[in-house]
């Protein structure tokens, strides 16, 4: 069975949010390209279809991951970065000449990586020591369970949490949320209950990082 079915990368249309950091971005190309933290209660969101809320292919769940966090932590500024298909390989080489302006970067990468047999490992370190290096906290988050491929999702999701361990990163464990065969959109990808669980695990740890944003 292809596991990549569904997880081909997609151009989407950034969020009003991401509209606004680009034009950030752009005008700080002469400048500084990491501006310093924003705001007590701002977030950067960089990941797969996973958190983009993507599914088979080109749709997308009602509500996003993105829109979830914006509902039930709504002092939050939440910038999506996250594309479908997306690599963790492939952001970590453009990473450090993006411009941030959030407090804390959640990154969510890994099955994508792990099914291409790529370096998951050296990618997501370097974005990690980028974010740091920023001033910034980060985030990262375990892989989600799928109905297929369980020994790639494994190994994936060992490999980000055994870093998370070693760099002392908050570790939103996306892999012990619960999930039943009928939350899934497909082989790969949460249904919108799932989704939701699954930012609720996000939360948890984001509240523990910054209280004061609950």
């Amino acid at each position: 069975m292809a596991l990549a079915t569904g997880c081909a990368q997609t151009s989407v249309a950034p969020s009003e949010d991401h509209v606004k950091s680009t034009g950030v971005s752009l005008a700080s190309r002469s400048g500084d390209r990491a501006a310093k933290p924003k705001g007590a209660c701002s977030v950067e969101l960089y990941g797969d279809s996973i958190l983009h809320g993507g599914y088979l292919g080109d749709r997308r769940l009602d509500e996003s991951p993105a829109a979830a966090l914006r509902r039930m932590r709504p002092r939050y500024r939440v910038i999506d970065h996250s594309v479908s298909g997306e690599t963790a390989s492939a952001r970590s080489a453009a990473f450090a000449s993006e411009a941030r302006s959030s407090r804390i970067v959640v990154i969510q990468h890994g099955l994508n990586d792990a099914m291409q047999n790529l370096p998951l490992e050296p990618a997501l370190r370097s974005m990690v020591t980028q974010t740091r290096a920023e001033g910034r906290d980060v985030v990262l988050t375990g892989l989600s369970q799928t109905l297929a491929g369980a020994d790639v999702r494994a190994r994936g999701d060992a490999t980000v949490r055994r870093l998370a361990g070693d760099l002392a990163v908050p570790f939103a464990d996306w892999g012990s949320v619960p999930m039943r065969r009928g939350e899934m959109a497909d082989i790969l990808h949460p249904s919108q209950i799932y989704s939701t669980r699954l930012v609720e695990r996000l939360v948890k740890v984001l509240d523990h990082l910054a209280p004061e944003c609950v």
